[in-house]
């Protein structure tokens, strides 16, 4: 039998089929999957391929032929494809219909927002997410964040709840007893998402606990497991602690094709109903060790749900990724300034237009049936440049994967009934679609130097239009940025009324839901719907005119506002339980200003003025309600803002200003402020945190910096303290006004830094940092150096890493070191050992009392916590491999692990029949990176940094390489990694 590429032939036997010839072409192997998974069920049992997973479709072979023998009770396959791993599918359980009650959740990355958890869980739970998945890492900080999220859950009797995932590629640990006393923390609070009465508990990795921990963890907690943890193809069975499992890499496409299901129904058939997937709308990076772009055209987030709809009979769970992680561009929630050092691309690129969007699709995968659209919203998103153009000022190379993406504005047209969509970008590019059906509709338009504009019409009517005035298309940028801004366009006129006046305003809402019984379609076309509605009406007041104290403040109304511009740019006073109108003004009014604003829910701003150029807003986007009082405080990147009676004002006596103090007394020093600086969660400014909580000042953080012998000290969010012993470094100078939290301890306690801003304060005379070994340290030829401030992102020695929980000690890690070539050797955390040839610039040692964790093995200290104990010895004769090319020696260092969706180097150069060591290494040296991998054979990586684990065995890599006969380029999922030691300009 033939049809369409696929050719079918059955030699058979009484009673049942033995043996089945698949004949494929190319086109028709993306059906392989699907062809398996009917066949398992045709058979009535397991089937197996022996081969590499379709997730890595990149890498697969041309597929010829398929021999299936079809035994009584087994089902085999044979094949001329390379292919090298296993699966099963568990005919009762792979594809069995779900429980119809369906969970949407929300991953928030903790520590990268502002505190403002009252206002992200009502944000988060107005669209119909059940639960917010915590991902936390080591930090003391994060466990006091996390304490927050569950009391401002519990305040306001939220119906979101909130479980921890636990991210082990962080700085969290392995430490078992450690993961089951933070889960029993919170596993009994009225805000703990459970399943069947037990709490949830999810990761971003964490296979170093094994199936043992993660039994152990389920026993001793009576949790739900539902990890994610790459690397498990083929051997799902090994692992049957867990309840689910999610794909975090399913919610893009990993190669140049567009998002399909390929992945998620080879996930199926290796864990059946356990099965949970993701929904995300981009990815973006670019830094100096992950710069990258992954296939997000084609309107993915819109295409991912509808995908999510179909497969929901086999779903439970679905995450959506993220809320916040600012770094990746995949996020739904607000910008703020809170993100990783280093991200240029996100500030004025919104995507909260998108979380708007994804209510819809949840209503559907919850459900089952699309709901009618009764809005008419035009939502759209754009990059501000041309994939391929060469920026002016970047310091970083061209993003890879750059070809992955293309010029267009994509937009997705809501209309209520049949409509005319317009979409323009600059002068040269229009397009007009008439008739478009009552749905969504989903449209594209070649992008063009300019600003970008949408407009929907019936009949003669425009219903809405706009055109932002803060994105601009360029053809030649100054840096790289292929993250997309996300816009929305509504017709406000047929959902939302308001008034105003010069004393109150009152916004009156009416909502249409409905439900339908036709899907939408996944094309660039018309999706019809017939339905019947239910109307309901709401109506909420907002006081506009009020008094704090004895003054009298003027609602001025509601004004956008974004976190790299803010409207009212004075200081900023946040509460997620306390703010309120009434509160925010009395504040502002000590405090000496004329404005307040309230935002968020939870967020206070006073300002000396409004901001010039800022736009009032349609007051239905300032219509979160107040945590600590009647109201609304604004809403995303929405500020209601009031002005106080002038004459009040000018009585006022207090006058703090956003400016820090120029000089403070403080434990006997005089210290002298040296600005505002940025500061980042994954590398601190000054490392040592003494502080936080809501008794912080100036004054009472320098004198804890200076009794612990710190001569540098700094405040930051309001609540935080640091210390350290280095100054910062020039290029981290920020602008004054952007250090404008009040103290929590209260304005007269002066100015705290903001959010991921710091003002630092410096002492002559501070402590000298210890250089003396620490007792019983076992340093042989080695010479101890000191104590350092380490982190993950910025390794103090980073070249290469060897982790042992058990056997790790002074002598085993310079022994390590030393064999692998390196002059430094660093121990750290216990349990951890780091070599190199250099120590990273610009960090001084510390006080020894921060290297104070015990050995597992051997004599002395192993560092501590994001501190590590340095020791030096000059490079001498070396038994690893050492590979010169050019002028370039670099150092083998052996046989790696590798996941596609976790990359040990990130930067991808090549793929294809050419590969060789030479020629990958030299290619990785030309780029300035300083590591080098081969993979798979024709594979070759780069990166500017390594994140490795344990060296596995040499005969894991032992893929020829493709163009290369006589060398070897990794293997299956293994990478061969080398170093460039010296040489590299």
């Amino acid at each position: 039998m033939y049809c369409n590429g696929l050719y079918i032939s059955c030699g058979c036997s009484r009673p049942q089929i033995r043996r089945l010839v698949l004949s494929l072409s190319r086109p028709m192997q993306s059906l392989l999957p699907f062809l398996l998974v009917a066949l398992s069920l045709t058979a009535g049992t397991q089937s197996r391929t022996h081969g590499r997973r379709l997730h890595n479709a990149g890498h697969s072979r041309s597929l010829e032929e398929l021999e299936l023998e079809l035994p009584t009770r087994t089902t085999k396959l044979s094949a001329n494809w390379n292919l090298d791993r296993s699966f099963a599918i568990d005919n009762e359980t792979a594809l069995a219909k779900r429980d119809n009650t369906k969970y949407v959740f929300m991953h928030h990355i903790v520590g990268n927002t502002q505190a403002n958890w009252t206002a992200d869980i009502q944000a988060i739970g107005a669209q119909g997410v059940d639960a917010i998945a915590l991902n936390i890492g080591g930090d003391t900080w994060q466990r006091t964040q996390i304490g927050y999220a569950y009391a401002a859950a519990q305040a306001i009797s939220s119906p979101v709840k909130l479980f921890i995932s636990f991210d082990f590629t962080t700085n969290l640990g392995c430490d078992l007893n450690d993961i089951v006393q933070r889960t029993l923390q919170f596993s009994s609070h009225p805000s703990q998402f459970k399943v069947n009465g037990r709490a949830m508990i999810s990761s971003y990795e964490g296979a170093c606990l094994g199936d043992a921990g993660w039994r152990s963890l389920k026993d001793q907690t009576n949790g739900y497991i539902m990890p994610f943890i790459s690397g498990l193809e083929g051997n799902f069975g090994a692992w049957s602690s867990f309840d689910s499992w999610y794909c975090w890499g399913c919610a893009w496409s990993q190669n140049n094709q567009d998002k399909n299901t390929a992945d998620d129904y080879y996930y199926i058939s290796q864990v059946g109903s356990k099965y949970a997937t993701t929904v995300s709308g981009w990815f973006y990076t670019h830094l100096s060790d992950k710069n990258r772009i992954l296939r997000s055209d084609d309107w993915l987030l819109n295409n991912r749900w509808n995908q999510i709809f179909q497969m929901r009979d086999q779903l439970t769970f679905v995450e959506m990724v993220t809320w916040n992680d600012f770094g990746e561009s995949d996020y739904f929630g607000p910008v703020t300034a809170n993100q990783p050092t280093g991200t240029t691309w996100a500030d004025n690129f919104p995507h909260t237009a998108w979380m708007d969007m994804s209510a819809y699709y949840i209503q559907a995968f919850k459900t089952g049936v699309y709901p009618t659209v009764t809005k008419d919203v035009i939502y759209f998103w754009a990059r501000p440049h041309p994939h391929d153009a060469t920026a002016t000022a970047d310091p970083l190379p061209q993003p890879a994967n750059y070809a992955w993406t293309s010029d267009y504005l994509w937009a997705a047209a809501f209309c209520s009934s049949t409509c005319t969509v317009t979409l323009k970008s600059g002068t040269s590019s229009s397009q007009t679609w008439t008739n478009l059906g009552a749905g969504v509709n989903l449209l594209q338009l070649p992008l063009a130097p300019g600003r970008v504009s949408v407009a929907m019409s019936k009949g003669s009517t425009t219903v809405l239009s706009a055109s932002p005035t803060d994105f601009t298309y360029v053809s030649v940028p100054s840096l790289y940025n292929l993250n997309v801004y996300v816009g929305a366009a509504s017709a406000t006129s047929t959902a939302t009324t308001s008034t105003a006046t010069a004393t109150t305003s009152t916004s009156t809402s009416t909502t249409t839901t409905s439900t339908t019984s036709t899907a939408t379609t996944t094309t660039a076309t018309t999706t019809s719907t017939t339905t019947t509605t239910t109307t309901t009406t709401s109506t909420s007041t907002d006081t506009a005119a009020t008094s704090a104290a004895t003054v009298t403040w003027s609602y001025q109304g509601c004004y956008t506002d974004n976190g790299g511009s803010r409207t009212l740019r004075g200081i900023e006073i946040d509460s997620s339980t306390g703010n309120s109108i009434s509160s925010c003004q009395s504040q502002c009014q000590v405090a000496g200003y004329l404005y307040a604003g309230v935002e968020y829910g939870s967020q206070c701003f006073c300002a000396a003025a409004i901001a010039s150029g800022v736009s009032t807003w349609d007051e239905s986007h300032c219509s979160y309600p107040c945590p600590g009082g009647a109201g609304k405080c604004g809403g995303f990147n929405a500020i209601n803002i009031y002005k106080a009676s002038s004459a009040s004002t000018a009585t006022t006596t207090t006058t703090t200003t956003s400016a820090a103090a120029a000089t403070v007394t403080a434990g006997g020093q005089s210290w002298s402020s040296l600005g505002c600086y940025a500061d980042s969660t994954n590398q601190r400014v000054l490392p040592a945190q003494v502080y936080e909580g809501p008794s912080n000042g100036v004054t009472s953080c320098l004198t804890s910096c200076a009794n612990a012998g710190y001569s540098f000290g700094g405040v930051e969010f309001g609540s935080q303290c640091f210390c350290g012993n280095a100054a910062p470094a020039s290029s981290l100078i920020a602008t004054s006004d952007s250090c404008n939290y009040a103290c929590s301890a209260g304005s007269a306690s002066g100015i705290c830094g903001g959010a991921n801003r710091i003002n630092i304060y410096s002492i002559s005379g501070g402590a000298a940092p210890i250089t003396t070994p620490p007792a019983g340290a076992d340093t042989g030829s080695w010479t101890y150096l000191g104590c350092y401030p380490d982190s993950p992102s910025s390794r103090i020695v980073s070249a290469l890493e060897v982790d042992s929980a058990s056997s790790n000690s002074i002598a085993s890690c310079e022994t390590t070191c030393s064999q692998a070539g390196f002059s430094y050797a660093a121990v750290e955390f216990g349990q951890q050992c780091f070599c190199g040839p250099s120590l990273l610039s610009g960090v001084s040692a510390v006080a020894d009392s921060h290297c104070s964790y015990a050995c597992p093995a051997g004599s002395g200290n192993c560092g501590g916590f994001n501190y590590a104990s340095v020791y030096y010895k000059p490079a001498s004769s070396s038994t690893s491999s050492v590979t010169t090319v050019g002028s370039t020696a670099w150092t083998h260092l052996g046989c790696y692990n590798d996941a596609t969706n976790a990359r040990v180097l990130s930067y991808g150069a090549y793929d294809g029949p050419a590969n060789s060591v030479s020629s990958c290494l030299t290619g990785c040296g030309g780029k300035g990176y300083v590591y080098g991998g081969l993979e798979f054979g024709q594979q070759c990586f780069c990166g500017s940094t390594f994140t490795s684990k344990t060296a596995t065995a040499s005969s894991n890599c032992q893929y020829h390489c493709s163009g290369d006969s006589a060398g070897l380029c990794g293997g299956f999922n293994y990478v061969d990694v080398y170093y460039a030691a010296s040489g590299l300009h």
